[in-house]
């Protein structure tokens, strides 16, 4: 389906869902008037709706609003939904931005998202720390132990070699 199909689809949704509800049929399910609607459009819609009002833009929440199953969605449209996630918020919030408007919660959960991934990365650089930290001592204490026969010779053979000294009577202290 074409870009033009999809918001003919959306058009055409909106439109047979608000004669349905001016007909007074108030019991009218939204996604039955969404069915026609590709996924990635109602994705589209979702998030900019969640942006606009103020909610947090994830994977849960993008799925409850656009009324499609999270497991189909992920395994069919995981690169549209991620990349969803992370600009059309954006687009929003410039948008908004415009009127002198900016949501201060869809802001927060890009930070603490953002800050999430710093975390994750800087875990992995320090798990990769502590294994070549390991790897160093590990190293170290071979190097020791195999070392450790020669250092003990030689300080065996030093101290062989050293001669006690050992104080001599004074000759002139026996003649007084």
């Amino acid at each position: 389906m074409s870009d033009i199909d999809s918001l003919e689809a959306l058009h055409l949704a909106a439109a047979a869902y608000a004669e349905a509800l001016r007909d007074g049929a108030e019991g009218t399910e939204l996604g039955k008037h969404l069915g026609n609607v590709p996924v990635p459009t109602r994705l589209m819609l979702a998030a900019a709706i969640l942006a606009a009002a103020d909610k947090p833009v994830s994977t849960v929440s993008l799925c409850q609003v656009a009324g499609v199953s999270r497991g189909s969605t992920y395994n069919h449209h995981k690169e549209a939904m991620a990349s969803i996630r992370e600009n059309i918020p954006v687009l929003v919030r410039a948008q908004l931005a415009v009127l002198g408007e900016t949501p201060s919660a869809a802001e927060l959960f890009d930070q603490v998202r953002d800050r999430d991934e710093t975390i994750r990365e800087l875990r992995a650089e320090l798990k990769t720390a502590r294994r070549e930290r390991n790897t160093a001592l590990a190293y170290a204490r071979d190097l020791h132990e195999r070392l450790r026969p020669e250092f003990e010779a030689i300080a065996r053979e030093k101290h062989e070699k050293v001669r006690h000294l050992r104080p001599l009577p004074n000759p002139l202290e026996d003649h007084e």
